[in-house]
C-alpha cells in the first residue's frame, strides 16, 4: 500500500477518535450539569430565607410580605416569580409588580403603585377611590379627600381590586381636568360632581346649581372653554345659569334661571 494513502487513513481515524472523545466529554458535562442542577434545585442550598420589599406610599408592607410568603423556604430555582407577581398585583394599590431572585437565599420585590384620581359613590352613599384605569382602590372613609365625585346613573357597590364601568373610566380625564386650577377656575366655579349616564354622556353639576351638559367624552377642552365663556358672561350680566348645553360646541344652548 502506498505510504501516503496509509498516512491519510491513519489521520482520518485519529480525527474520528478525537471527535468521539470530544462528543463523549460534552455529553458527560451536560449530564453532570443536569444532575447537578436537579440536585441543587431539590436541595435546601438556595432556600428562600429573606424577602426584600420596597418602601411604598400606599401599599402596606405586610400585604407584600404576605403575598410572597408561599415562597419562604422554597428553593430559588423552584420559585415561580410569575405566580408571585400575580399575587402581588392582586393588592389593590399595586399597578405593576416584579420579583427577582437574589442568590443565594433572597427575593427582591419591586412595585409601581396606583394613584387615586377620582371618587365614585355607591347607592348606599359610600365613597370609593378609583385609579385612572377605573380600578377600585379602597373605600374613602376619611371624608377629607379633595378628589371629585363621579356619579353614574346606576351604581352598585364596587369591589376593591375590581373595576368600575367603562362609562365611568371615560369620565376620569374630565374629573382630573376639573380638579386642576390651571384648567378650570375651581375657586370661582366650584364643581359638586360629574354625572355619567348609561350612554356615557357627561354632566358637570356646579355647586349652588347650574349644569354643564357636555355629552360624550370628546373635545372636552373645547367644551369646557366654551362653557366658561358662557358662564362668565351670564354672571357679568347678573344672571343665574340653569344649564349650558355644549354637546355640540359650535351650537351652544344656554338657559337662565
Amino acid at each position: 500500500m502506498d505510504p501516503r494513502v496509509k498516512d491519510r487513513r491513519r489521520g482520518v481515524q485519529q480525527r474520528r477518535g478525537r471527535h468521539r472523545l470530544v462528543a463523549a466529554l460534552v455529553a458527560t458535562v451536560v449530564t453532570l450539569a443536569a444532575v447537578g442542577y436537579l440536585f441543587v434545585r431539590s436541595s435546601d442550598v438556595f432556600a428562600v430565607q429573606r424577602v426584600f420589599v420596597p418602601v411604598t406610599e400606599r401599599v402596606p408592607e405586610g400585604d407584600l410580605r404576605a403575598a410572597v410568603m408561599p415562597a419562604r423556604g422554597v428553593n430559588l430555582l423552584r420559585v415561580s416569580t410569575s405566580e408571585l407577581e400575580e399575587r402581588i398585583r392582586s393588592i389593590p394599590y399595586v399597578r405593576e409588580a416584579a420579583v427577582y431572585r437574589s442568590f443565594p437565599e433572597a427575593l427582591e420585590v419591586h412595585v409601581r403603585e396606583y394613584v387615586p384620581e377620582a371618587r365614585v359613590r355607591d347607592e348606599e352613599g359610600g365613597a370609593w377611590l378609583i385609579a385612572d384605569d377605573g380600578r377600585v382602590l379602597e373605600q374613602d372613609t376619611t371624608g377629607v379627600s379633595t378628589l371629585l365625585f363621579i356619579l353614574p346613573v346606576e351604581v352598585s357597590v364596587p369591589r376593591v381590586g375590581g373595576h368600575v364601568s367603562p362609562q365611568v373610566v371615560a369620565a376620569i380625564p374630565l374629573a382630573r381636568t376639573l380638579a386642576d386650577s390651571t384648567a378650570w377656575p375651581i375657586a370661582r366655579h366650584p364643581v359638586e360632581y360629574v354625572g355619567v349616564s348609561d350612554a356615557g354622556e357627561l354632566i358637570v353639576v356646579l355647586e349652588g346649581g347650574g349644569e354643564l351638559r357636555l355629552g360624550d367624552p370628546t373635545k372636552l377642552d373645547e367644551k369646557l372653554t366654551v362653557s366658561l365663556e358662557v358662564i362668565d358672561r351670564y354672571l357679568r350680566d347678573g344672571k343665574s345659569l340653569d344649564y349650558v348645553d355644549v354637546r355640540v360646541p359650535t351650537r351652544v344652548v344656554a338657559k337662565a334661571r
